[in-house]
Parts: C-alpha cells; structure tokens; sequence
C-alpha cells in the first residue's frame, strides 16, 4: 500500500481505499476491522456530543437573494 495511514500495532493502513490498491492482502481487511474496534472502544459516544454548541441561527441565511433563488426553481418545477 502507498502513502501514511493509521497505526494499529505494527500495521499500516491507507486512508484512500478508493484509490489505492493492495487491500485484497492477507490481513489487510482483519488490519482495517481492528482500527474501527479500536477507535470505537477509545471514543465512546456521549448522550448529547453538541449540547456545548449554541443553537443555529437560521435567520443568518434569510436573504432576498436565496429567497428569490429558491422562488425562481420552485416556479421551473411545477
């Protein structure tokens, strides 16, 4: 496999699947399973991730231009 990738133990696994090749390997597949069940041991998941986030603000996006925009393709698809 070419480039860096994640270290699990002494393995190294490519963050470009789609482009890279080598990943039909003995043990590549087993490699990729075992940083997923790494990670996903060390992150666990909280009950609400985003409650430090204030709420959005969706006014910021009321402008006349979108406004019209979105009027103008509403009127093409009907």
């Amino acid at each position: 496999m070419a480039g860096t990738g994640l270290v699990a133990g002494e393995v190294v696994v490519d963050a470009l699947p789609y482009f890279d090749q080598g990943y039909e390997a003995p043990g590549v597949r087993e490699a990729a399973a075992a940083l997923v069940e790494e990670e996903t041991r060390r992150y666990r998941p909280t009950k609400n991730y985003l409650s430090y986030l204030t709420a959005p603000d969706y006014s910021a996006f009321e402008h006349d231009s979108v406004t019209n925009s979105l009027w103008c393709l509403c009127i093409r698809q009907t």
